[in-house]
């Protein structure tokens, strides 16, 4: 089996209640026997959380980094490396996006010292623009999430990785704090503590030249 066939996406379904503790059951019992060393098992449960994974790392990364597909592999193979440790708190795929946003995060950790795609003349939405009434939501849109992307590098990991799973990825605090195992008392505090980070950035205009950040 190639690896291209362990992460082709499987076609999405809407599962009751019912239908998604079964899911969920299942999913678990797959990764305790990945865990055990099951190789079936191991590819099944690749190609469950590869569309999972995938879609965390774009979110992430952005859709046009080119090093998407690589941190995607790395997510995989690091998940497989870690379900020893998994306690089994949350869906396979939790555990799994977590992963995902953390090696997305250190990848955009590792280009702080190239010139950031928020600067780019090619890509940047002019400061000037937006400011005008001809300023699109499109345009408006593009520059907010470039400007997020670009705050995530510079939060403290921990935050980063609250305020990914929770306003990119788009999990709930539940789910995070059980990907985490970690109350949520405390993603919450952290998810506050990067609203606040995200918060001084835009009343103090860092977004707004290279210079300046």
């Amino acid at each position: 089996m190639t690896l291209q066939e362990v992460t082709r996406p499987e076609p999405a379904r809407d599962l009751g209640v019912d239908e998604e503790l079964k899911e969920e059951l299942e999913a678990l019992a797959l990764a305790r026997r990945a865990a055990a060393g099951d190789l079936q098992a191991t590819a099944q449960l690749l190609r469950l959380v590869a569309p999972v994974v995938t879609r965390s790392v774009r979110l992430v990364l952005g859709p046009d980094r080119p090093d998407a597909e690589d941190v995607v592999q790395q997510t995989l193979l690091a998940f497989v490396q870690a379900l020893a440790s998994f306690r089994g708190d949350c869906h396979p795929a939790g555990f799994a996006s977590r992963i995902a946003v953390n090696l997305s995060l250190t990848a955009r950790r590792k280009q702080r010292e190239l010139r950031l795609t928020f600067f780019d003349p090619s890509t940047l939405v002019d400061r000037s623009p937006l400011w005008a009434t001809e300023a699109t939501d499109h345009e408006l849109a593009i520059y907010r999430r470039r400007f997020l992307h670009d705050l995530l590098v510079r939060l403290p990991v921990e935050q980063a990785e609250v305020l990914s799973l929770h306003i990119i990825v788009g999990h709930s605090l539940s789910e995070i704090a059980a990907a985490m195992s970690t109350p949520v008392g405390t993603v919450k505090s952290r998810l506050r503590l990067a609203k606040e980070g995200l918060r001084r950035y835009l009343e103090t205009d860092h977004a707004f030249g290279e210079g300046r950040v």
